[in-house]
């Protein structure tokens, strides 16, 4: 049986990328698929543009009150969806056409697999650079991967490359619509790597992350630890009896944590102690603290460099 995809795109004041994002989908050389565009209650004209858009594949739905993250948005498309498999797509990011074909191919060669990510660039004017995991497998077209490799990294999930069972995310919960103004897609594909059983890393770029969008979450709301010690982390860490998936959670909290440290740090700020104790007593404790008052002291250094 051919494989069917629901694609949901949520859309909040992205008038200028609408085109860009849509089009992309309903250019795809693999035809089985419906597209839901999710209104988030947007006031830039997005409303208007979406209706613009006539083609039979796409289901349109609105929201009167946005959410944020365009979480509620996605569950909203998520409960729309008619078919098996759900994908996602920013309203500001873009396929390359054979997403879709390269998706159905696996799917038929493999009944077990649950979760297919693949590879994104990185775009910002000229520049298109892959995603780190892209990188570090670039010899293997196809690698499986677990919820213990998503801890320690580098990250084989994104929000613009994933599809999966429409079950398994409705079985995980969904998105978070509340708690979270950002990060609760990743803990979304933690509960979902949680229940699942079998995930395939595409490591070929299908997708393009443009990094100059307007209204960007990731501009717009600085970086939190919400989701590292998230109660869908806790009840993981309470339930598991693998302590490789335990090591592995404590090191990705202990990475998401230095990784606001060094932001703050990088922008002239002092070290945050009060978070950077949060972080798990380990080796790569001591190593990331080291790191960052290092990195402190060099910038201090430079800037009290009397200049010739």
């Amino acid at each position: 049986m051919r494989p069917e995809f629901s694609v949901i795109i949520p859309v909040h004041n992205k008038l200028p990328h609408l085109e860009r994002s849509v089009f992309s989908v309903l250019n795809q050389t693999y035809p089985h698929f419906e597209l839901l565009l999710v209104d988030d209650a947007s006031t830039d004209g997005s409303s208007e543009k979406l209706l613009e858009f006539d083609d039979s594949r796409i289901q349109l739905l609105r929201r009167d009150t946005p959410g944020p993250g365009g979480y509620a948005a996605r569950n909203a498309g998520i409960q729309h969806a008619t078919k098996k498999w759900v994908c996602f797509l920013d309203a500001d990011d873009e396929w390359t056409p054979d997403v879709m074909e390269t998706l159905a191919r696996i799917v038929q060669e493999d009944a077990e697999v649950e979760i297919l990510s693949w590879g994104w660039l990185k775009v910002k004017g000229n520049s298109r650079k892959p995603d780190p995991y892209s990188l570090k497998y670039k010899d293997e077209k196809i690698k499986q991967f677990t919820l213990t490799d998503f801890f320690n990294g580098p990250q084989p999930m994104w929000t613009g490359g994933i599809s999966m069972k429409k079950e398994l995310i409705t079985i995980a919960g969904g998105f978070p619509e509340t708690g979270f103004k950002r990060g609760g897609d990743m803990d979304t594909w933690i509960r979902c790597l949680w229940q699942s059983k079998k995930n395939l890393r595409i490591t070929k770029p299908m997708t393009s992350y443009y990094l100059d969008s307007v209204n960007m979450v990731t501009k717009a709301v600085e970086r939190d630890v919400a989701y590292s010690f998230s109660s869908s982390i806790q009840n993981i860490q309470q339930s598991t009896t693998d302590k490789r998936l335990k090591k592995a959670i404590r090191y990705f909290q202990n990475r998401r944590i230095y990784k606001i440290l060094t932001e703050k740090v990088d922008g002239g700020k002092s070290i945050d102690y009060s978070l950077l104790f949060k972080m798990n007593l380990s080796l790569s404790f001591y190593y990331m603290c080291l790191k960052l008052h290092v990195k402190k002291l060099l910038i201090e250094t430079r800037l009290r460099k009397p200049q010739l």
